[in-house]
């Protein structure tokens, strides 16, 4: 399984959706079920794939993108929610402008906005280059 993949935890009486983190050892992985707040580690061999992150729905999409910004952005990010759409970065945008907004990614939905981001992994530092870049 990969980072961010969507899988189904079976503990012998229940199953429980969850995210899909890191491997821990060839046995066990790290894993942000849906109904518990913390992280937990578990045994491979009951968990299920279920989907990657082409086709996130909503809780996946922010599992990831809280654990990313956790783990490389002192766990902030930046979402915006506009009539055209959502916009995502990671970082906090301590200038926000036109520009700067127009640079995040955007998507007709959170998921989306947040797939594109994680995908050509855009952070504040890359669009405040890239802003630099176009009023020169």
């Amino acid at each position: 399984m990969q980072f961010g993949n969507r899988v189904l935890y079976d503990n012998g009486s229940s199953n429980t959706l969850g995210v899909y983190l890191k491997e821990i050892s060839s046995h066990e992985a790290l894993v942000k079920l849906d109904d518990n707040p913390v992280k937990v580690v578990l045994p491979t061999d009951n968990l299920t794939f279920i989907k990657n992150m082409d086709n996130m729905d909503l809780a996946q999409a922010l599992v990831v993108a809280d654990y990313i910004a956790k783990e490389q952005y002192d766990g902030h990010y930046t979402l915006f929610g506009f009539s055209t759409g959502y916009r995502f970065c990671f970082g906090t945008l301590d200038k926000v402008s036109y520009h700067t907004t127009n640079l995040m990614p955007l998507g007709k939905t959170i998921e989306e906005a947040i797939k594109k981001a994680i995908d050509e992994k855009v952070d504040v530092d890359v669009i405040l280059d890239r802003e630099d870049k176009m009023l020169r």
